[in-house]
């Protein structure tokens, strides 16, 4: 039995009856030979030690897999980033990282350890294998896609396998793989009725679009990446967020897609700043709207080639580029751009620590952008570099029930982050212009006055040029680009 497509996800599963004495509950139905695929791998491909067969399931229990599906499920569905760690795109990596990174001020050792194993077990699947046999999959959802993740999984007896598809990474639509799951664990209920077995697990006696609901307090807190009452004690209105959250969807407000980018203890003012930024962008402005709607339509239609999130921004400045016949020329005032594609920018007066820049909108109004005082936007480049951030927030973020919103703190989504950094870089310092600016020659760029003049004319700091330079093959060395930004680093302002 297949659920899902090979070629994406998929769950295909072999019955069989086993031999043996079956007096453990979740073992009494639904035993099965279990392949996992995904990008057309099959994740539990293996070769045990000593052999030469290659053996492509697992035989396994399914019911404590599915009972892991369904427990966690809203973790899977509304967790996209961790409490306390900065997990990023590579999860598995992020995990280790995190095991071995002391404790924060206001934790304990044990409190560290106890909120890093509650994220293992709500992502990933070997947390419900109760010692079965499968692979080492992570799942991270991002908007409306999750993130597939998968790394050789340690056995601690014999036999020893060799997985065949030892590593990977994959992006898969969040819907196929949230039905999928369901599928699965559906499939898992209906094999116990089948013998008329007693269901091992309470869930299993609840209707089926029961294990698809959340408390909404609970949807914020894990959408947030923080405690209900963090939540409350930051932003000045709670009820927008807990309507959009009963809904079924916390991102349907603005606001929670901003509290999601914050750091864990944001600057004090940040309340102030997100209440003006949802007025802001509550405006009827037809106009307004009309460019911004236009802009994001040209800007995902060239985004649709990139295969990561950085192609996706450099492709989407490419078109907006274009669509201004600006060449290769500097880009004069980056606010004017903006307010060109129906974003509206203000200019916060507080300080902050950590955040630099918010933005909010919503498809039936308009959007609003504001550039936060910090060390980086007190200098011109930095502030030039989260506008062009904003615009690519504006025009490339995903719509969650018609709302967009983000933050800019290194807490932020990551492929969001990846993909407005690079939309900024390629609009403020064009790829095209490279060329000239090295003098038709690699490393050429690396003069210290034509890099400094770079940097002047396109009102870009040194680590953006450097980045750039190198990303684009203007630069023969990592050594270079490093040298680069060390040497312009105390001289931009």
């Amino acid at each position: 039995m297949l659920i899902g497509n090979r070629e994406r996800f998929a769950i295909e599963i072999s019955p069989v009856s086993p031999s043996w004495d079956r007096r453990y509950a979740p073992e009494v139905a639904g035993w099965a030979g279990l392949a996992i695929w995904t990008a057309g791998a099959n994740l539990c491909r293996h070769v045990r030690s000593g052999e030469e067969e290659i053996r492509e399931i697992f035989h396994v229990p399914l019911a404590p897999l599915a009972d892991w599906i369904v427990r966690n499920y809203a973790a899977l569905a509304l967790e996209e980033r961790a409490t306390v760690f900065s997990i990023g795109r590579r999860v598995h990596d992020a995990l280790r990282a995190w095991g071995q990174a002391p404790a924060p001020q206001g934790f304990d050792e044990d409190a560290w350890l106890d909120v890093r194993e509650a994220f293992w077990r709500g992502h990933f699947m070997a947390a419900g294998a109760e010692g079965a046999r499968i692979p080492n999959i992570a799942f991270l959802r991002e908007d409306d896609d999750v993130l597939v993740g998968w790394e050789p999984p340690r056995f601690a007896a014999t036999p020893f396998v060799e997985m065949l598809n030892p590593s990977g990474a994959a992006t898969v639509p969040w819907g196929e793989v949230s039905r999928i799951l369901i599928d699965f664990a559906g499939h898992v209920v209906d094999s116990f009725a089948t013998v008329g077995a007693p269901a091992p697990y309470g869930w299993m006696q609840r209707p089926r679009e029961d294990w698809e609901r959340f408390d909404p307090k609970q949807a914020i807190a894990l959408y947030c990446g923080r405690s209900y009452d963090d939540v409350a004690s930051i932003v000045a209105q709670v009820e927008p967020l807990l309507n959009a959250a009963s809904g079924g969807d916390p991102a349907a407000s603005p606001a929670c897609q901003v509290l999601r980018d914050l750091p864990p203890h944001p600057t004090p003012g940040i309340a102030g700043e997100i209440e003006r930024a949802v007025a802001d962008a509550n405006v009827e402005d037809a106009s307004r709207r009309g460019a911004w709607l236009a802009g994001r339509a040209t800007a995902s239609d060239a985004a649709r080639a990139g295969l990561t999130p950085e192609e996706q921004g450099q492709l989407a400045a490419r078109a907006i580029r274009d669509e201004l016949s600006l060449d290769g020329q500097p880009i004069p005032s980056v606010p004017d751009l903006l307010a060109r594609y129906g974003v509206a920018l203000r200019d916060s007066a507080a300080s902050f620590n950590y955040e630099r820049m918010i933005i909010m909108g919503r498809s039936e109004r308009t959007a609003a952008a504001a550039i936060l005082r910090s060390a980086r936007t007190d200098t011109r480049w930095g502030k030039r570099f989260e506008e062009a951030r904003a615009l690519g927030h504006a025009l490339l973020d995903t719509m969650r029930q018609g709302a967009i919103g983000a933050a800019s703190t290194r807490w932020a989504q990551a492929s969001r982050r990846h993909r407005s950094g690079a939309f900024a870089a390629e609009l403020l310092l064009p790829a095209s212009a490279l060329g000239t600016l090295s003098g038709d020659a690699l490393d050429g760029a690396a003069d210290g006055e034509r890099f400094g003049k770079m940097l002047e004319s396109y009102g870009v700091g040194a680590r953006t040029a450097a980045h750039q330079l190198f990303n684009q093959g203007w630069l023969s060395d990592s050594t270079i680009r490093d040298d680069l930004i060390e040497a312009y680093a105390n001289l931009e302002g």
